[in-house]
Formats: C-alpha cells, sequence, structure tokens
C-alpha cells in the first residue's frame, strides 16, 4: 500500500496534480500518478535495469578513456592483457597499446645497442686494461661490460677491477718512470699509452713504499 505526502505550501503553490508528492522508500518529488505507480512491474523493472546499463557503459567509457595510448593516442574498446615469454603485459593508465609497446621496446633495444657497439669501437681505440691488457671496457658480452666510454681516469676493466676488490687490494699504482724514460721523453714522445698517468702517479705517490 503507497503512502505518500507533501506540504501545505507546496500544495497550494503547485496544485494536487503536480509534482509535489513524496512517496515513502522513494526518493525525489513525483505527480500523484507516479507517486502511486507500483514501481516493481516489468515496465519499471526494464526502465532500471536500462539505467544500470547506462551508467555501466558510461563508466566502461570513461575508463578506456583512461588507457589512451600515450604515444598514438588509441582508445580501445576493452581492457587488453597479453602474456608472452614468462611475463603478462596488461594496458594500464598512461601506458601505451600493444603496438606502440613493442615498437618502443624495439627501438630502446636498438639504441642500447648502437650504443654498446659505440662503447665498444671507444674503448678499443683508448689504452687498454692495465692489469689484463685487455679492452679498458671489459669483455664483449659480459654482464660487466661497459656500455659508455671509459673514463680517462680508469685504469682497469671492471672484470680486473672487480676482482681487486674482492681481494681485498689496495688501489692499483703505476710504476714510476724510469731515469732512461724521462731521459727519453725529453727527446721524443714515450709510445707508452701509460705514459701521463705513470708520471702523474710518480707525483701523487712518495716512490718509498711504492706497490703496484
Amino acid at each position: 500500500m503507497p503512502v505518500i505526502a507533501t506540504t501545505l505550501e507546496l500544495l497550494a503553490a503547485r496544485g494536487p496534480l503536480g509534482p509535489i508528492w513524496w512517496r515513502y522508500g522513494r526518493s525525489g518529488r513525483h505527480s500523484p500518478i507516479e507517486a502511486l505507480e507500483n514501481p516493481n512491474n516489468r515496465a519499471a523493472y526494464d526502465q532500471r535495469q536500462k539505467a544500470r546499463e547506462k551508467k555501466a557503459r558510461q563508466a566502461h567509457r570513461e575508463l578506456m578513456r583512461t588507457l589512451a595510448c600515450v604515444d598514438c593516442g588509441n582508445v580501445p574498446e576493452a581492457e587488453t592483457t597479453w602474456v608472452y615469454g614468462s611475463r603478462e603485459w596488461t594496458r594500464r593508465p598512461g601506458g601505451r597499446c600493444w603496438t606502440c609497446h613493442q615498437d618502443r621496446n624495439e627501438r630502446l633495444e636498438r639504441e642500447a645497442e648502437e650504443q654498446l657497439e659505440a662503447a665498444r669501437t671507444a674503448n678499443a681505440a683508448v689504452r687498454p686494461c692495465w692489469t689484463c691488457r685487455g679492452s679498458i671496457g671489459g669483455e664483449e658480452g659480459s654482464v660487466l661490460e661497459l656500455t659508455g666510454k671509459a673514463g680517462p681516469g680508469r685504469l682497469e676493466c671492471p672484470r680486473c677491477e672487480r676482482d681487486r676488490a674482492e681481494k681485498d687490494l689496495s688501489p692499483l699504482v703505476l710504476p714510476a718512470p724510469t731515469r732512461r724514460e724521462l731521459v727519453a721523453a725529453l727527446v721524443s714522445a714515450s709510445d707508452d699509452p701509460w705514459w701521463e698517468e705513470r708520471v702523474l702517479h710518480a707525483k701523487l705517490y712518495p716512490a718509498k713504499g711504492r706497490r703496484v
């Protein structure tokens, strides 16, 4: 049994047929026909179901807009998850579509390979590792290999540097130039690729108690 109510002010202002009636258990103000209508019939249910579906579609569209690809702007029709190898890729807000995701990874891999090749070429052209006489950049393919050009102060490759640290050895100090080498350097430039570092170390570290 529906129970409806209103106020004398609304009744005087809008009349008895206006949307002035409250029905207990239902929100809003209604006309008397709407207020007395049975909300549990099939038509009312269909109307509520359509409203729910419309709200769900709107929420879905808003969610998909948050998944727009940051590179190409593509908005997906549904959430996307791809599984490749042992990894799972899921499209996320601020992320990329699968095509742009793959293109970016391939581009980054190419750039990393180009950078590594450039580093290998540059490191092969500079002085070698003092300890193993190999490339100052390290063994190719090693996890320790440098991905950039070795700095001017580097004396050993990454592997020899790691071995020195593991053995708790003192810092590397190059042997001081001999008197004969110093005299020869006055006449012509030394062909020793470590010459400048040896001269510098001779100035920085006293001859007494020197250890290589």
